[in-house]
């Protein structure tokens, strides 16, 4: 089983190299997508020997898109996505590749949720909502829907197409992979609360999540 850790990336330059010389401990192949950082995130990620794409910057699903096409294009037979500020736990990474070995599951997603007492409160609120809609969209229950440390098959790739750019694509993905059909399950994660900013605007991704359920509903 050949699998690519994909790791998109914006203005990260503090965590980027910490997380890189973690993974490689646990994962030979490693992909950086740099969504146009105006600091230093893509020299010190191809400081560390793994292999940076660089791209305009289009947001956080026009990253990973990019990074699952590379993927297929590559012949991997799934891809785990991880945030590249240090919040998932690199240690969590053979957890995901045991859990690939399953018969009959395409998706897998982390649950910081066993952990939701040290998660914000605010956000803590928001993922509850939007998971609870999603899983009854899917009629599939996943606990934490917004959580992007998670692993995809290749067929899951091959076989949806995305169309946003955003934080919404990885809503897109559940929902449009649940209504296709695909197997999706959940393992718990740790996740680590090192301060680190959100990149998410509250209102403008709101309205990209709400346009995402009027198309797809």
């Amino acid at each position: 089983m050949k699998y690519l850790i994909i790791i998109p990336a914006y203005n990260e330059q503090k965590y980027i190299k910490t997380l890189l010389g973690n993974l490689t401990k646990v994962a030979s192949d490693v992909v950086v997508v740099d969504d146009g950082s105006t600091d230093s995130t893509p020299e010190i990620a191809r400081g560390t020997g793994v292999e940076v794409i660089t791209q305009r910057h289009q947001g956080k699903g026009a990253a990973l898109r990019t990074g699952f096409n590379y993927a297929v294009a590559k012949g991997y037979d799934w891809v785990i996505t991880m945030d590249s500020d240090c919040q998932h736990d690199w240690q969590d990474v053979p957890r995901f590749v045991e859990a690939m070995t399953k018969n009959g599951t395409s998706i897998i997603v982390g649950s910081r949720l066993f952990e939701a007492g040290r998660m914000p409160v605010v956000r803590r609120l928001t993922n509850k909502f939007m998971s609870g809609l999603i899983s009854r969209l899917i009629r599939c229950r996943v606990p934490d829907t917004q959580c992007g440390f998670r692993a995809i098959n290749s067929t899951v790739l091959k076989g949806i197409r995305l169309e946003t750019s955003h934080y919404d694509t990885e809503s897109e993905l559940l929902i449009k992979s649940g209504k296709a059909g695909y197997k999706i399950s959940f393992i718990p994660i740790k996740t680590i609360y090192n301060g680190a900013p959100s990149n998410i605007n509250k209102f403008t991704d709101t309205m990209r999540f709400l346009k995402l359920l009027v198309r797809t509903i």
